[in-house]
């Protein structure tokens, strides 16, 4: 039977180039560092980043663990990786890396040294991408040993331009991305700077009747479970001047969308409503748990993959939740100062849920009422004086009668309100 040839031809690393920048090709290369730390348990994870606008370099080390002389070439072959789809990690497409490095550079070298054995690097460029047709690569070995456990990655003659105001905006990057982990024990340093969590969950608004709320349950997928965590909310700033407001949604610890505003998430006319500064305090925090292959990212893992059937599970009840806050939000526009900026302190309600699915509108706080059209107020407020002197009740409705038609399109409205009212005096 004849057989067809598919190896990949290597431009398919030039194809995506486009398709990356810093902000995402550096968190590619981190992701492998808490991967491998996550996996081997090794001691605290730290991560150097250096970056030289100056020179046009970046390099990377970490000591997540190094790679197995045998693994090597899990650094550069498209689709190969150490990660199992079973593995509660972030990564286990085996591209993002290789991806990443090319979309950065056009020279790469790659050092390890497992453990504390020998110390190995690879290199290759764009001549190896575009003139040489095969997929070997020499590797060596090399006496300048690297601190035990430690992977390097140095790229020169970047693509893009490096830039100081690109340096500045990946370490805010990386402080939001990796906030988590931060916390559990990793140590991110960029240029001599060693990063702070920023977190998205320590900003609330506790407003009397309108506090934040959280929903957990679980989601079974083919026998396997998905720990989820919903929280909504309103912060205590506006979210329009950082879009800051939105859905933000964390896989495995890891921030996916940041401040997401769009269709995906029903940002439309005729659901939750279109993206505005009359609703920027809302805030909806998605947190899920579980197998790689079950979390809905995308292969770069910036985004919803819309498909997946754990996002769309939870799809409705992140509308739900989020278009019920956005209520409370606009009807309360105008007081913001008053009824929600003062109150910094207090507790997020928290549910566990059977299922999450779809979450009851009655377990949200509900919205305030509705202002009362003009006539009720002043009925109320006529109250009192036509309970002591119940002929006044026809002046009271002549009025507002008048006042009805006289904002009508009636052509003989003028002639109708001048009609003078009568009312019987006992």
């Amino acid at each position: 039977m004849p057989t067809l040839n598919v190896t990949p031809e290597k431009r398919v690393f030039l194809s995506i180039i486009s398709e990356y920048d810093l902000n995402r090709s550096i968190c590619e290369l981190i992701d492998n560092a808490i991967d491998l730390w996550t996996k081997q348990k090794n001691l605290p994870l730290q991560i150097n980043i250096d970056l030289d606008a100056d020179r046009q370099t970046i390099s990377i080390e970490d000591n997540a663990g190094g790679v197995e002389e045998e693994k090597l070439d899990h650094i550069i072959s498209p689709g190969k990786t150490s990660n199992s789809i079973g593995d509660d990690v972030i990564g286990y497409f085996g591209v993002g890396s290789k991806r990443a490095v090319v979309a950065l550079a056009e020279d790469i070298t790659i050092s390890s040294r497992f453990k504390n054995l020998k110390t190995f690097f690879v290199h290759f460029d764009d001549d190896w991408i575009n003139l040489n047709p095969h997929w070997t690569l020499d590797y060596s070995e090399t006496k300048k040993l690297l601190p035990s456990n430690t992977t390097r990655i140095e790229l020169f003659k970047l693509r893009t331009p490096l830039s100081k105001d690109d340096i500045k905006e990946l370490k805010s990057h990386l402080a939001e991305v990796y906030a988590q982990f931060i916390k559990m024990g990793a140590t991110i340093i960029v240029n001599s700077e060693t990063l702070k969590p920023v977190f998205f969950d320590n900003d609330w608004t506790y407003a009397p009747n309108y506090p934040p709320s959280t929903f957990a349950s679980q989601i079974e997928l083919d026998g396997r479970k998905v720990d989820v965590e919903i929280t909504c909310g309103l912060i205590n700033h506006s979210g329009d001047p950082d879009e800051s407001y939105g859905v933000f949604m964390y896989c495995n610890n890891r921030l996916i969308t940041r401040g997401l505003v769009d269709y995906t998430v029903g940002f439309t006319t005729g659901g939750i409503g279109l993206p505005h500064y009359n609703i920027s305090l809302v805030r909806t925090i998605v947190r899920l748990k579980g197998q790689s292959r079950d979390m809905p990212w995308n292969s770069s893992k910036w985004g919803i993959d819309t498909k997946h059937p754990i996002f769309r599970a939870l799809r409705g009840s992140i509308i739900t939740v989020t278009k019920n806050y956005v209520q409370i939000c606009r009807k309360l526009q105008g007081s913001w100062d008053k009824e929600f900026f003062p109150f910094k302190a207090g507790q997020v309600t928290t549910e566990t849920l059977p299922t999450i699915e779809n979450i009851p509108k009655r377990r949200l706080p509900g919205p305030p009422p509705s202002k009362p059209k003009w006539d009720v107020q002043v009925a109320r407020g006529n109250a009192p004086v036509v309970s002591k002197k119940p002929w006044s009740e026809g002046l009271q409705d002549s009025i507002i009668a008048a006042d009805m038609i006289s904002r009508s399109t009636l052509s003989q409205k003028n002639r109708i309100v001048s009609i003078r009212p009568t009312t019987s005096m006992p």
